[in-house]
């Protein structure tokens, strides 16, 4: 089987550094294992200098050429919903933004013809207790584009990765896939989440449901219950300020681009994945209403003031108020 993955580049990101961290993760636990990377060909130019290790690492490199309308981001998704036309053989899809933690020959023994993991790691009834704004905002954007999966289906699944047989049902997968990725990229939508849950649909189901954790969301509400046997580790692309998955972190990133190589202290780090969270890291259980007002505009105001010196002073008013005034009254009022 193949390890696929898919980049569009240019030296003002750091996807390549992240297909980078993720093709090394895979060697160190898998040495023979058969890389594939499939470019646009603006990506293709860019692999020189510093950046051209990543030729070095893969044993196959297809690079396709796409019309100009499309910009880096579409570019992307043109590709990942096109893979199965450019690549012969089974292949295990594996976004950029990945850690393998595990040797993960066992999924190319499976016998099914396309297999993915839950999106959020969970039901479409689950979110509908914990998550319900989330929830709305997904068929929200579903009816907007004509599509039912998200209520028709009790399962969401995540794109990110992809275990795909060379078979005739993977192939009009496939097929329908980039159909409807065109079509939502002429509706303003670039994201291909909907299409690809909306082609299992119209395919009959034709996804397997595989194990969390063969793709084991970090950064998710649920992912955290599959870390401790994650096979693979997906931390996810954005860039926060501290993002609590060292290995997802900007000063890795920034660290790998300077050099184009992946040092010995980051090859450490590769082989202990599990365990790479910042020092203030902490689980908490975030409820509804928690949950609506960590998005509402009055907690980002609340945050700002916080931080300044005005609220510093409100912040120590309220505590002293707090200590002197109401717990004395609590407590009063609890021994009644």
């Amino acid at each position: 089987m193949k390890y696929l993955y898919v980049l569009t580049s240019n030296d003002s990101d750091y996807y390549l550094e992240q297909a980078l961290l993720s093709m090394h993760s895979l060697r160190l636990h898998m040495p023979n294992a058969f890389i594939s990377l499939i470019v646009d060909n603006i990506t293709e130019a860019t692999l020189t200098g510093k950046r051209e290790a990543i030729r070095g690492l893969v044993n196959e490199l297809k690079s396709v050429t796409i019309e100009d309308r499309f910009n880096k981001k579409a570019r992307s998704r043109w590709l990942k919903t096109s893979t199965r036309e450019h690549i012969t053989g089974d292949f295990l899809f594996i976004d950029c933004d990945t850690i393998i933690a595990e040797d993960i020959t066992a999924l190319s023994n499976m016998k099914i013809n396309l297999g993915a993991v839950l999106n959020e790691h969970a039901s479409l009834s689950d979110l509908a207790k914990y998550n319900p704004a989330y929830l709305k905002e997904m068929q929200k954007l579903d009816r907007k584009l004509g599509f039912s999966s998200t209520i028709n289906l009790n399962h969401y699944f995540n794109s990110g990765l992809l275990l795909c047989k060379d078979s005739t049902i993977a192939h009009d997968f496939f097929g329908e896939w980039h159909r409807l990725w065109l079509y939502c990229f002429e509706q303003g939508n670039v994201t291909d989440q909907q299409s690809f849950n909306q082609s299992n649909y119209i395919q009959g189901n034709v996804i397997s449901e595989l194990g969390g954790e063969w793709n084991c969301q970090v950064l998710s509400d649920g992912g955290i219950r599959y870390l401790h046997k994650a096979n693979i580790i997906h931390y996810f692309n954005p860039i926060i300020e501290e993002n609590p998955y060292l290995l997802g972190s900007q000063k890795v990133f920034e660290k790998v681009k300077k050099t184009g190589v992946i040092d010995q202290e980051i090859m450490d780090m590769l082989s202990n994945p599990k365990g790479l969270f910042v020092l203030n890291s902490r689980l908490k259980v975030v409820d509804i209403p928690m949950r609506k007002f960590s998005k509402s505009i009055t907690y980002a105001v609340a945050q700002r003031l916080f931080n300044t010196k005005f609220g510093t002073i409100i912040e120590s008013m309220t505590w002293f108020m707090y200590q002197k005034m109401f717990k004395p009254l609590r407590v009063k009022l609890s021994k009644k």
